[in-house]
């Protein structure tokens, strides 16, 4: 949990911060805006922010809370978190760019699989024992099954 300055901006000063932050990434490419996340965020922090927007859009793909606690290594309570302000209408924006991208959102899950690969924290699929031992184990059926 990141830590937080006990004292308060006003009300007012919060809004000026969150429009000129938002005015940081307007009208950037994808390598400004990565240049200027990684400058602002830590590892962790963009690591959190990335795995939140995959939840929501596996969600949005209709994938079961237990999936994308195993896929995402989260916890389902996490997940099921998300999936509370998700039904409740918290998301509406990223479900609107969601709804409106299209098959372009694969190349937004295969940049937060990227993300999530860097550093070694999850394997590529394929490439660990277990999933070996699937491939064997389902082609050996296939072959008893013929």
């Amino acid at each position: 949990m990141p830590k937080v300055s006990k004292e308060r901006l006003s009300q007012q000063d919060e809004e000026d911060l969150f429009i000129q932050l938002t005015r940081l990434f307007s009208n950037k490419s994808d390598g400004e805006t990565l240049v200027i996340l990684s400058d602002l965020l830590g590892y962790e922090e963009k690591l959190m922010l990335a795995k939140r927007f995959a939840v929501i859009t596996l969600l949005w793909k209709k994938q079961t809370l237990y999936s994308i606690s195993k896929k995402l290594h989260v916890s389902t309570s996490t997940v099921a978190r998300i999936q509370a302000n998700y039904r409740g209408g918290l998301y509406a924006s990223i479900i609107e760019v969601l709804d409106k991208s299209g098959p372009s959102i694969i190349q937004i899950l295969t940049t937060i699989d990227d993300i999530l690969h860097l550093g070694g924290i999850l394997p590529h699929y394929g490439e660990t024992h277990a999933s070996e031992l699937y491939k064997r184990d389902r082609a050996a059926r296939q072959i008893n099954n013929k």
